[in-house]
């Protein structure tokens, strides 16, 4: 197998995923950095750096944002990728080298990944430089799971559907919404809602990580073993279905 070709496209992969990734970057300064300046400007910043009620009110500024900040950036990670390119027929020249299209995605997505992992440090590191230290290893565990398990149902979607980006979001909006309220549902209703990707486990994983606690291991472990299904049978789908349709 030739990697050359395949590895020509990395820094073009890079370069088409950047805007995605400045997408959590932009929320949380938006959403979180606003509250944030506000009470620094009332305050003070030194008030901000010291154990006070407006660093608490920083800090839960900076929870809260950082974890809406996360979700919504690994939700749109892979959107659109494969079923952009299937749509606009882009396959056609961007193959037209010999790169086998479940290779070139397949790097997409792990380089997405990752780099979402690293650009999601900035909000902690520069949360620690300005106001309190935060954990920052911690913010990129998370950041890579959540960019794991979003991007590969992303890429399921794109692998099915041209137009994927409603079914993506109405899958999170309703398996999240059963999972929270999965005691109260049926029996039958309650195994569908099991067998949905496992976004309350990775938001059970995400919570115990940012306090500084020990994650279960059964629900790491779930949310790990689904992502790479999803991924493997998105990976499938573009090897074996043609991609004009």
């Amino acid at each position: 197998m030739n990697r050359a070709p395949l590895a020509a496209y990395l820094r073009w992969n890079l370069r088409d995923g950047l805007p995605r990734l400045a997408v959590p970057i932009g929320l949380f300064l938006l959403l979180g950095g606003l509250p944030i300046w506000s009470l620094a400007r009332t305050s003070g910043i030194a008030s901000l750096r010291e154990p006070s009620a407006a660093q608490q009110l920083a800090l839960q500024a900076y929870a809260g944002m950082l974890e809406m900040s996360m979700t919504l950036g690994a939700l749109v990670l892979m959107s659109g990728v494969v079923a952009f390119d299937r749509e606009r027929q882009y396959f056609r020249f961007l193959f037209s080298n010999p790169v086998a299209p479940w290779q070139f995605y397949l790097q997409r997505y792990l380089l997405s990944v990752i780099a979402f992992a690293l650009v999601m440090m900035v909000i902690p590191l520069g949360f620690s430089m300005i106001v309190t230290e935060v954990p920052v290893l911690a913010v990129a565990k998370s950041a890579l799971l959540y960019g794991a398990l979003y991007g590969a149902l992303a890429m399921l979607a794109g692998a099915l559907l041209n137009r994927d980006g409603i079914v993506l979001i109405g899958v999170v909006v309703i398996t999240t919404m059963l999972q929270q309220i999965k005691a109260e549902l049926p029996g039958w209703l309650g195994t569908v809602a099991d067998a949905l990707p496992p976004i309350a486990a990775a938001d059970a994983v995400r919570k115990a990580w940012l306090n500084s606690s020990a994650a279960d291991m059964g629900s790491l472990g779930l949310v790990v073993a689904y992502s790479l299904g999803m991924l493997a049978v998105a990976l499938l789908l573009i090897r074996r279905a043609p991609l004009a349709r």
